[in-house]
This record gives C-alpha cells, sequence and structure tokens, in this order.
C-alpha cells in the first residue's frame, strides 16, 4: 500500500503540478516495456493483450489488464483492480473496490482491499496474502501461499482451493464500522484444503464439505456439515 498513500498525497497538490499525472493512460497490446510505470490521478489505466510492463498507479480510476500480460504492482485508491485469464503481476491492490483476477492469473505478492469483495477465479496462484476487511473472499480451484483475512466479510473457499497459511477473521473494534452482530459466513468446499489454522476472533457459521481437509476444533465457531454439490452459500 506505500504506492497508495504516495498517490494520495501527490493528490493533494496543484492540479497544475501533476502534468502527466492527469488523464487515463491506456497501453497498447504487445507493448514490451518491463521498466516503464503508467501513473496518474484522476482516470484509469487499462493494458492490452500479451504486454510486459513496470508499476500500474493512479487514484480515482480502475485498472484493467488484458490477457497473457505482465506487469509490476497494480494500485489504486478509489476504483477496481481487474486482471483477465493469464496475468502475471508482482502485486493487487485498491481500497475503495473490487479486486477480480481471471483464470490462471499468478500474483507474487499481496491480493487486497478494505471496502471491496476479492475473487480469484480457477488456477489462480498467489504468492501473499488475500485479504479484505469488508468485503467477501472469494477462491475458486486456486493456490494461495499466505493468509486469508477480514474482519466483516464472507470467505468462501472452492473446488480444491488450497491455503498454505491462516484462515483469520478479526474482531471488528471500529465504532464506525459495526456489523450488527451478523455473523460471517466461512465456506471450505469440495476438496478444499487448509494447511494452516482457523483463527476466529469473533461468532462465525463454518460450512465444510465433508471431503474438506481443515481442523475445525476452534473457538467461536458454529460448524455446519455439508456433501455433495450442495451450496450452502
Amino acid at each position: 500500500m506505500k504506492k497508495i498513500l504516495v498517490l494520495i498525497l501527490a493528490s493533494t497538490f496543484s492540479l497544475s503540478a501533476c502534468g502527466g499525472f492527469l488523464g487515463s493512460k491506456n497501453v497498447a497490446d504487445n507493448t514490451e516495456a518491463p521498466n516503464k510505470d503508467y501513473d496518474t490521478v484522476n482516470g484509469s489505466i487499462k493494458v492490452g493483450h500479451h504486454a510486459n510492463v513496470g508499476d500500474l498507479s493512479t487514484v480515482n480510476g480502475s485498472v484493467k489488464v488484458a490477457t497473457d500480460s505482465s506487469v509490476g504492482d497494480a494500485d489504486t485508491v478509489n476504483g477496481s483492480v481487474v486482471f483477465a485469464e493469464n496475468v502475471t503481476a508482482k502485486s493487487a491492490e485498491t481500497v475503495n473496490g473490487s479486486v477480480k483476477l481471471g483464470a490462471n492469473c499468478k500474483i507474487e505478492e499481496n491480493v487486497e482491499t478494505v471496502n471491496g469483495s476479492v475473487t480469484a477465479n480457477a488456477g489462480c496462484e498467489i504468492g501473499g496474502d488475500f485479504k479484505t476487511v469488508n468485503g467477501k473472499l472469494k477462491a475458486i480451484h486456486a493456490s494461495i501461499e499466505g493468509n486469508v483475512k477480514t474482519v466483516n466479510g464472507n470467505i468462501i473457499l472452492l473446488d480444491g482451493t488450497v491455503v498454505s497459511g491462516d484462515i483469520i477473521i478479526k474482531k471488528n473494534k471500529s465504532f464506525f464500522n459495526k456489523s450488527n452482530g451478523k455473523k460471517p459466513k466461512v465456506v471450505i468446499g469440495k476438496n478444499v484444503k487448509i494447511k494452516g489454522d482457523l483463527e476466529f476472533n469473533r461468532p462465525v457459521d463454518l460450512y465444510v464439505h465433508d471431503t474438506a481437509d481443515v481442523d475445525t476444533g476452534v473457538e467461536n465457531v458454529e460448524v455446519h456439515s455439508f456433501s455433495g454439490d450442495d451450496s450452502p452459500f
């Protein structure tokens, strides 16, 4: 999130000082510029197919990367981060918006937001944490090396997803962000494997498929078993 904070500060300066940081940025298909970064303040960044570029950063706008492209850090503050299939990136982060990863994306570090959902589709590989504060986390046949973390959102892990770290739901300590007593839902689906621990710091409804590999001996949880192709969510 360091680059996001830098961009927030940059946006407080005079617009005349921003120069090339204003407006949307479009990167053409097949661009080969791995050391070139693309930054803006008010605008989106779009990367075409089969491109290879550096970091992508904006404040007010989305970041979208087309199929078979490679980028560095992909950051925004107010907007979504959307990767099509087979995208490689160092990280994918936003503050107010969702993060969506197409099939077979490979993210070296974290995939995260604060206010929004995070989705990883089939074949995605995530080298760091997979997290949000207010929103849903969903992974389908994905591999997550770090922790899966939220405060107020649901966690849905399906179709053989493997998590090497922990599943963590933190206690909400914010006066302005109460969840009205509603319990988060955690779904550990068919053939899902959780190598780490379940750490629930508030009451949780836990749904576990009978083929899942997970230790459910934890506090603050009501465990519901399901089987077959039933969908408890």
